[in-house]
């Protein structure tokens, strides 16, 4: 591989660089978009590509093999000691960057050195192969954050209603979740969730648009599929929350009592901002609703469905 001309060192020292600087500065935050945050961790293939590939034309006169363990243990070292300076600023190490980093050379080194040529064409293109499946699959999360990111941001003020592919990974908790075509109060599915036993099992709705000013209610379906009232509780904090420890006082909790069938929750948005002691919940800023039980002595079944923000002219008119 030519070393590379002062022109093409140029172009690439900037960029290499500003990766340099963006491990340590900037990145998303507890309120960036899941499409964000798994772009970032890709930004680790993409970062040690170039960094690679600049070592490459610098170690130009070795063989393809002797590359391939220099760029390997160069990207481990690099991004090791990149995750263990940034757990000193304040940034979380993570094994997955430094796996990561290791793809990024190993894709500049079978993709763009002339050396790799110098491998037999079966087991080049077998390793290229390899990588490239790899990568692929390592960017299906970031492809599945970004589709569902977008139908989220068309579809509010609807939260989740279950129809469109992908709406089930807005929701975590203590349960098991699946799409469930079976039963729905509108529409053809609805949100099987498996409460596990134990303390604290629920379901909760991570992902969404978080700016709720200028609506008036927030409103569910529930489904109890029991003979008799089943309890849960309803909690909803915004991002203040989880810097003031996650406490109990600091964001809006109500109890349900759910009949048997379906069940209409609605609260008043207005409820939900003065709920907090001490402050207004931020309406432009909600980042959580959960639906929990205190304890379960054993497994329960609940569906959701219709998970949205009304207007005061909807309340209103359905009143």
């Amino acid at each position: 591989m030519p070393r590379l001309t002062s022109v093409q060192t140029t172009l690439l020292l900037p960029p290499a660089l500003i990766c340099a600087v963006l491990l340590f500065v900037g990145g998303p935050g507890p309120e960036s978009l899941r499409s964000v945050r798994y772009g970032w961790v890709a930004g680790h293939l993409v970062c040690f590509v170039l960094w690679s590939y600049l070592y490459l034309s610098w170690r130009s006169h070795l063989s393809v093999r002797r590359l391939l363990a220099e760029v390997v243990l160069f990207c481990f070292v690099a991004g090791g000691m990149t995750e263990i300076l940034q757990s000193l600023v304040g940034r979380e190490p993570s094994w997955q960057d430094v796996y990561n980093d290791v793809l990024g050379g190993l894709v500049a080194v079978l993709f763009l050195s002339p050396q790799r040529k110098q491998l037999l064409a079966p087991t080049r293109y077998a390793l290229q192969f390899g990588l490239l499946l790899i990568v692929l699959w390592g960017l299906i999360p970031l492809s599945r954050a970004v589709v569902d990111d977008v139908v989220s941001h068309y579809q509010f003020p609807l939260l989740s209603g279950f129809e469109a592919c992908l709406e089930d990974t807005r929701w975590g908790g203590k349960s098991r979740r699946l799409v469930d075509r079976d039963l729905a109060y509108e529409g053809e599915r609805s949100l099987r969730v498996k409460l596990v036993a134990g303390r604290y099992p629920g379901v909760f709705l991570n992902h969404f648009p978080s700016d709720w000013r200028g609506y008036a209610a927030f409103q569910m379906y529930v489904h109890n599929p029991q003979e008799e009232v089943f309890e849960l509780h309803l909690r909803v904090h915004d991002h203040h929350h989880r810097l003031n420890d996650n406490v109990h006082r600091d964001r809006f909790n109500t109890t349900l009592l759910l009949e048997p069938g379906w069940n209409r929750v609605r609260v008043m948005l207005a409820e939900i901002a003065g709920s907090p002691r001490g402050r207004d919940l931020d309406l432009q800023r909600v980042a959580g609703v959960g639906l929990f039980a205190v304890y379960l002595e054993h497994p329960q079944i609940i569906h959701i469905d219709a998970v949205r923000l009304l207007t005061h002219e909807e309340v209103v008119l359905d009143d």
